[in-house]
Formats: structure tokens, C-alpha cells, sequence
């Protein structure tokens, strides 16, 4: 029986009170490390997180090998593309859910532009189910579980501001997700064509 567990269930009784009043094992804060990363690569004994701004011309040659139509390439050319690598280094499983991860400039909050959206733009200016389909493969998975040594890696897509971006970024470890890492890369600033 872990300590926190133990403690939660004696509490009850040194107050005399129903155990059914106190929290539950469930309810304990997890824990949770926040590191800043320095540059855009992270890594510890855990995992190893990565990020990758790249320029318009690079997603756009990636796309036009693919035999992409004009038209999707200059859908994907107004938009910032940042490959994200995330590789598990432990013995247990790692987790990732993008819905947890924070995006901010100085502004405020910045929506990634989502798979949902994305498929409703396709749609509308009428792109094939074959290039939706490889587009949808690029993107970085929204949820994923790594075993020990796999690793996954994608695409994260915002709206082109000129502004730096700070990406949280949060892995959770072991089967039973309760060591949460929080990665903050700041500063993270869409790439641009070489001029």
C-alpha cells in the first residue's frame, strides 16, 4: 500500500468521521516536475522531446513530392508547421495527449489549427481522399501511448502570427500516469524561408 494511500485511509478515524468523506487515493495530487528546456530539445532518463519549426518551402516540397495540387500547397504554405519528436527513454510507458499542452504568445492562448479543421478545409476546396489521407498521416498524433524505446514524431500547425510561441508540453509516465512531466520550450518561433 503506497504512504499516501495509507495516511488518506487512517485520516478518518483519528477524526472520527466516515471514511466515505475523505478523499480517495484517486483524488491525491499526482506529481508533477516542470522543467524549462533549453532551445527546442528536451531530454532526460524518461523521455526525449523535440521540436521542429519548419520553413513554408520545406512543407511545401514534402507535399509537392506527395503530388499534391497547387491549391493544398498554398493552403499549407500560409500556415506554421512544427514537427514534434517524442521518444520514449524508460522501462514503462509514456503518454502524450496534445489537449493538455498550453500554446501562448504574448497575446494570449494560440489554437493549433486541428485535425477537424484541417479535414473541413479540405473538403470545402475539394482535395482528394488520397492527399487528406497523407496530410493526416503528417500530423502528429492527438493521443498516444509509446512503449520502452518507440517514439512517434508528427506535425502541430498554427495560424502564421510573427509572434514567439511558448509551448508546455506535458508527458505522463507509467501505466498508471502519475509522474507528469511539464516541458516549457519558449520562444518557439515559426520558421521562415530563407530571404
Amino acid at each position: 500500500m503506497r504512504l499516501s494511500s495509507l495516511l488518506l485511509s487512517l485520516l478518518p478515524l483519528a477524526f472520527g468521521l466516515p471514511a466515505s468523506s475523505w478523499a480517495t487515493d484517486a483524488d491525491v495530487e499526482k506529481v508533477f516536475a516542470t522543467i524549462s528546456a533549453k532551445g527546442t530539445k528536451f531530454e532526460n532518463k524518461d523521455f526525449r522531446l523535440r521540436l521542429l519549426p519548419r520553413t513554408p518551402n520545406q512543407i511545401v516540397a514534402f507535399y509537392e513530392a506527395r503530388g499534391f495540387p497547387a491549391f493544398a500547397l498554398d493552403e499549407v504554405r500560409k500556415v506554421c508547421f512544427i514537427t514534434v519528436g517524442l521518444g520514449n527513454r524508460s522501462k514503462e510507458k509514456i503518454f502524450h495527449d496534445l489537449s493538455e499542452w498550453k500554446f501562448v504568445d504574448k497575446n494570449g492562448p494560440v489554437q493549433r489549427i486541428l485535425r477537424s479543421d484541417w479535414k473541413q478545409r479540405w473538403n470545402k476546396l475539394g482535395l482528394e481522399k488520397r492527399f487528406q489521407s497523407t496530410f493526416r498521416w503528417t500530423l502528429m498524433p492527438e493521443k498516444l501511448d509509446f512503449y520502452p524505446l518507440e517514439g512517434e514524431g508528427g506535425n502541430i500547425i498554427f495560424p502564421r502570427s510573427g509572434q514567439p510561441i511558448t509551448i508546455i508540453a506535458k508527458v505522463k509516465t507509467g501505466e498508471a500516469k502519475l509522474k507528469i512531466y511539464q516541458v516549457k520550450f519558449e520562444n518557439v518561433e515559426c520558421a521562415k524561408d530563407p530571404s
